[in-house]
């Protein structure tokens, strides 16, 4: 899946977006109150630019683990 953000090429990790726009996006919510930074989530969820909480696609694997004998973490079949 490919990130929300227009024109973005990138791999969506979290809730739609990809890694860069992910931290841009918290920074600016860390920044608010709560209230409005519930608020603006619930803007970036109308606008498409943020999926909502378990809607995000599958995370990236963390890539240390993924090697690890016994891991579940399964690459692509061709």
């Amino acid at each position: 899946m490919v990130c929300v953000y227009p024109s973005c090429p990138n791999t969506s990790r979290t809730r739609g977006l990809c890694h860069g726009h992910y931290q841009t996006m918290r920074a600016r919510v860390r920044a608010l109150s709560s209230t409005s930074a519930e608020a603006l989530e619930q803007d970036l969820q109308r606008r498409g630019l943020l999926l909502s909480k378990g809607a995000g696609g599958t995370p990236a694997p963390d890539s240390r683990n993924a090697f690890r004998l016994g891991s579940e973490v399964t690459g692509k079949t061709r």
